[in-house]
């Protein structure tokens, strides 16, 4: 199971982009919700980098690989990952200090979906707030 501290969210979540986004999406990560694909944007807002961002299905208890690579979402930019499969997924953030923030049950399911990160989610998922 994953142990860390988790914020949960409701409505769209969006991070952003710092590089034009992928073509691919979530490699072997299933779909439950049928068949439809969409698309998620993580847009960074706070003032912290993010350098991995993983996806797993809610249903699955590992962590997905890091969409990220080897590059880095800096504060300010946007990133989206397309084709990803109609369903819920944990995400998790890991920022510059390596401090991991959890996003449970966030719903993967319209052309739209995203995630803004603010410093004070951030902070919150950490437990300073």
């Amino acid at each position: 199971m994953r142990n860390v501290q988790t914020l949960f969210l409701s409505g769209a979540l969006v991070l952003g982009c710092m590089t034009p986004s992928p073509a691919s999406g979530v490699a072997g990560e299933g779909s439950s919700g049928g068949d439809s694909a969409s698309s998620i944007t993580f847009r960074n807002r706070s003032r912290w980098d993010i350098h991995r961002i993983n996806m797993s299905p809610v249903s699955q208890s590992t962590w997905g690989v890091d969409h990220l690579g080897s590059g880095i979402l800096r504060a300010g930019q946007d990133f989206s990952l397309h084709n990803i499969p109609c369903n819920s997924y944990d995400l998790r953030l890991i920022d510059e200090d390596g401090d991991q923030c959890v996003l449970n049950n966030v719903n993967v399911c319209a052309e739209n979906s995203g995630v803004t990160i603010t410093n004070e989610n951030l902070l919150r998922c950490e437990g300073w707030r």
